[in-house]
Parts: structure tokens; sequence; C-alpha cells
């Protein structure tokens, strides 16, 4: 009977170890990694992982909602495109109607430039610019024939990335412009403030209408909602520009009488010099650097549009023409 019993015994032994060996390896095999603490004021969350899982928890003051599947979330952006990732992801922002552009509130127009800021608080959007009406010379110039540009109205451009420049280095007053392009250009303008745009599509004595588009129309900016009048897009801000080398009072128009005049070179003058109440930079500066008038911004006032005022004086026509999109 012992030794029969010794035995059983022995079997018994064997049996348990062969069980508590399995647990030790299950156990090794759920063992979950450490999880970093996170730490806010008097609470503690310490993260991690689990393949399932749902529902909603609650404690007293406390709710805890998880999620089934949940992928890792995070935000992807690139140019004027945000993807959020996760089933947590914040609700998209800045879709809905833009406010309207203000208009330059020193009344003041531009032969080269025009002018508008946004309204505080407008969120991301880009700024379209219809050209309404190119250059309509009146009276007509009494040195040559206007260039003709009414082939370009009705068409679109938009404003780029603005940049902030010196009136002059005498001069350290910063002020903002940006030059149109033929694609939208999405980001809050309501920090730029006070925006000259420039471009080889602002001529002299035409007419443009400006309107902000919502980031919601990013990629689908001619849709219903996404155009003129849509339900993304602000109403529109007329904009003007004055005849060639006009850069002084009186303004044509509304003035119709011939500009530029003795008075509008002796403003010019008065700038090359940085003189006591000279035009800014964005009424004064004329000269283009190529065929299409585009502007160099950067450096002071040169000589070349003290020229080009004094020729737009004797009748000579504005000398640039438009470059065209893709």
């Amino acid at each position: 009977m012992r030794q029969r019993g010794s035995r059983g015994s022995r079997a018994h032994s064997v049996a348990h170890s062969r069980v508590v060996a399995v647990l030790m390896v299950c156990g090794a095999g759920l063992t979950l990694p450490t999880a970093n603490a996170q730490s806010g004021g008097a609470y503690q969350i310490k993260k991690s992982t689990f393949d399932t899982g749902g529902g909603t928890v609650t404690g007293g003051s406390f709710r805890l909602s998880g999620t089934v599947g949940q992928h890792d979330s995070g935000v992807i952006s690139s140019g004027a495109y945000r993807l959020s990732g996760g089933f947590w992801s914040p609700p998209p922002t800045d879709t809905g109607v833009p406010a309207l552009l203000i208009s330059d509130p020193t009344g003041t127009d531009k032969c080269r430039f025009i002018s508008f800021s946004a309204q505080p608080g407008t969120g991301t959007a880009a700024l379209r610019v219809f050209l309404t009406s190119l250059h309509h010379v009146n009276p007509p110039y009494t040195g040559g024939s206007s260039v003709p540009f009414t082939s370009f109205e009705g068409q679109v451009r938009w404003v780029g990335p603005p940049q902030q420049y010196t009136e002059s280095s005498s001069n350290p007053v910063l002020f903002a412009t940006a030059s149109l392009q033929c694609t939208p250009h999405y980001r809050s303008w309501s920090t730029v403030g006070l925006l000259h745009v420039t471009g080889s599509a602002i001529v002299p004595s035409s007419n443009y209408s400006v309107e902000m588009v919502a980031s919601a129309c990013a990629g689908i900016e001619d849709t219903p909602p996404c155009s003129t009048g849509g339900a993304n897009v602000s109403a529109s801000l007329q904009v003007k520009t004055t005849r060639w080398g006009d850069v002084e009072v009186p303004y044509n128009p509304p003035s119709a009488t011939a500009q530029p005049d003795v008075g509008d070179i002796s403003a010019q003058v008065k700038k090359f010099q940085s003189g006591s109440g000279a035009p800014i930079k964005a009424r004064a500066l004329l000269a283009g650097i190529d065929a299409f008038g585009n502007v160099n911004i950067a450096p002071d006032l040169s000589f070349d549009s003290i020229a080009a005022c004094v020729n737009a004086f004797r009748g000579a026509p504005y000398p640039y023409t438009i470059q065209s999109c893709p």
C-alpha cells in the first residue's frame, strides 16, 4: 500500500510541475509592456494600447470612452490640405463663409497695386481676384495707343503668399505685399493687416473684384458652393487703379483730366529722396523689371520710376503687357 501510494505521489508531483510550467509560459506570453506615465495637475494617466475594447466607463464625476479598432490618430497636412486621423479626431474648421474684405482705409487708389485687408478673426481662405475691366483709358494717351487687354477680362488670379518690406533704407516702416499667381494660396489673412497686391495683371485704369474663398473649397474652387455668390465665398470688394503714372491727387478716375501732371513728378522725386510727406512705395513704384511690368519691391525707389512718370506726363502709353496663366 505504501509502495502504491508512493507511485501516486510521484505522479501527482509530475502533473503539478507541468501545470506550473504551463502557467509560467502563458504568464510570460500575456505580459504587457510597461506604459509611460503622463501627468497633468493632480491626475495621472498611464498610456497603453489594446487590440479590443470599447464602450464607456464611469466613476464619480469621471467618464472614459473607448473605441474598438481605433487606428493611430494624428494630423497630416500638405499645402491647403489637412487630414486628421482617428475616430476621435477634431471636427473640421474654417468652413464658414469668409467675411467681406475691408478697403484701404486711406481711400487712396494706386497705379500698379490694389489694396485691402481681411476682417479680424477670419479663418483660412484664399483671395480670388477677377480681372473685371482692364486698361480702359480716358482720355486716350496722346503719345500712342493703349495696349488692349480685353482678352484677359473675366479671368481669375489668386493672391500669393504675403511678404514684409520696408518703405526705404531711411524709413524702416514695414508694409505687406503679395503678387498675383495662377493658383490659390490658402492661409489666415486677418493677421497680415493692410495688404498691397501687385502683378502683371494689375494695370492702370482698371477695375477688379476681390473675394475670399473658404478653405473648404480647396481643389473645388469652380463648383457652385465655391464660385461667386456661393455659400463658401464672401461678398465681392470692388477695387480700381489710377491712370498710368498717376500717383498723387487729383486721381483719374474719378477725374477725367489727363494725368500725370507736375505734382505726380514732384511726389516721385520726394519719394526718391525719402522726403517727408512722400507717397508710400505701393503708390510710387511704377517701373517694371520685365516685359510684363513685374516690380522689384525690396530696394529703394529708383530713378526708373521717376522716368516712367515723366514719360507718362509726356503722353507715353503704358509700356507693359499681361502675363497669361498656363
